[in-house]
This record gives C-alpha cells, sequence and structure tokens, in this order.
C-alpha cells in the first residue's frame, strides 16, 4: 500500500470511529426532566435530536425560548407545570417544573381588605372584590425584598395571573399622620416587562383604630396615589 492510500485509508478509519463516538455519546447522553427552580430563574434544556419541535405547556407559571435544540425555561411565577416536547417523529418528552418564590418575594405577608385609588386608570381597586389580586406587607424590608431597619415598611399588590404589580416602600412612624422618608413606588405592566422605580412622597393621612391606614403618594408628574390598608 502506497504512502497516499495509506493516508487516506487512516483518514477513513479516523472518521468512522468520531462518527460512531458522536452518535454514541448523543444518544447515551442523559438530561434531566425534573426542574425545582425560584421566580426569575432560567434553566436550559438540551432537546433530542428533530427537524423541528412542537411545544406546549399547562400553566403560564413558565416561559420559553427556542434555540436550535436548545430550550431555555424562565420561571415567572409559583406553581407547578409539564412542558411537552413534541418531535417530528412523533415522539414526545415531558419536563417538570417546580417554582417557588424567589428571595425577593419571601416574607410578605398577604392580607385581603386593602383598597387602591387611581392606580389603574384612576379607578378604584378594592382587594376582596377583585380576583386575582394579592396583597402583601412587610417590616424591615424594602420594595427589593431586601432587609432594612425595622422602620421601614412595604406593601405591595399584585395581579397574580398578569403579573401587573405596585409596591411602594418608605421609612419613618407609621403609627401616626404625617410625612414618611425614603418614598419609592415600583410599578410592572406585565410578567413580560421590567419593574420601573419612581421616587414618591409617601404621606399618611388618618390611622383609626380599627386598624387602617390611609397613605397618599405623590408624585411630580403625574395624579396622586391613595391607598387604605391594615396596619403592620
Amino acid at each position: 500500500m502506497n504512502a497516499a492510500k495509506y493516508i487516506r485509508y487512516i483518514l477513513t478509519i479516523a472518521t468512522a470511529l468520531l462518527f460512531f463516538s458522536a452518535c454514541k455519546d448523543d444518544k447515551n447522553e442523559s438530561q434531566p426532566t425534573d426542574f425545582i427552580l425560584r421566580v426569575n430563574e432560567s434553566v436550559s434544556i438540551k432537546l433530542p435530536n428533530s427537524t423541528s419541535y412542537t411545544i406546549t405547556t399547562n400553566n403560564s407559571a413558565i416561559s420559553y425560548e427556542l434555540s436550535g435544540k436548545i430550550l431555555t425555561v424562565t420561571a415567572i411565577k409559583e406553581g407547578k407545570v409539564t412542558l411537552t416536547v413534541i418531535l417530528d417523529s412523533g415522539e414526545s418528552h415531558n419536563y417538570s417544573f417546580t417554582i417557588s418564590a424567589n428571595s425577593y418575594q419571601m416574607g410578605f405577608t398577604i392580607d385581603s381588605t386593602p383598597r387602591i385609588e387611581s392606580w389603574i386608570s384612576g379607578s378604584t381597586v378594592k382587594t376582596e372584590e377583585t380576583a386575582g389580586l394579592q396583597v402583601s406587607c412587610e417590616s424591615g424590608m424594602d420594595i427589593t425584598g431586601s432587609p432594612t431597619d425595622k422602620s421601614t415598611r412595604s406593601y405591595g399588590f399584585t395581579y397574580v395571573e398578569t403579573g401587573k404589580l405596585l409596591r411602594f416602600s418608605a421609612q419613618g412612624d407609621f403609627s401616626q399622620k404625617g410625612i414618611l422618608n425614603n418614598g419609592i413606588m415600583a410599578t410592572r405592566d406585565n410578567d413580560n416587562t421590567p419593574i420601573q422605580y419612581e421616587a414618591c412622597t409617601v404621606s399618611i393621612e388618618k390611622v383609626n383604630d380599627a386598624g387602617k391606614i390611609w397613605f397618599t403618594l405623590q408624585f411630580t408628574d403625574r395624579s396622586d396615589i391613595r391607598i387604605v390598608t391594615e396596619i403592620f
């Protein structure tokens, strides 16, 4: 066998071995199918080979993006989700996701009776009459969920299904009328939009014996927002 033929022979054998090894690795590669995420966390999943993928979920608590055969899944809200991927061969693969609150959401106490005025289109929202509106509060925590001194309190209002959010925090004496310090408000239109932060003047207009407190959030370029809620 001359040198040229010998080199071609060696290259042919090497190529065959590499192809066999790649096929074996791809076939034997193991991917997890159960995932535990916190809200806003993401995971990338390498899907089996296919010329096309059909993807469905049974819950809107996650979003996903497909790039080639890499599926990136992002947790949006708490819940359990099954994501199904169907290959062009008809083969089906299920992936399960259990989503819990992230560190910024932990510790907020849920309440059900406050009302908000002039947050959405100048209307009044009564929590107990509005399906899917969750109200939360916490002392010693700012609007991002980060711990701070005990004189700071945060109040949050979230539409669970859409992610529409209003949350504000301030610092001071919450037991009497007056202006509080370091007022700031966070709002978000839905789960797919970023949170917007605005400085505001937070004042307490009234505190009554029944455990209610009246807040006014004042801004330089928009209408005031009035909130009536519990004292915490």
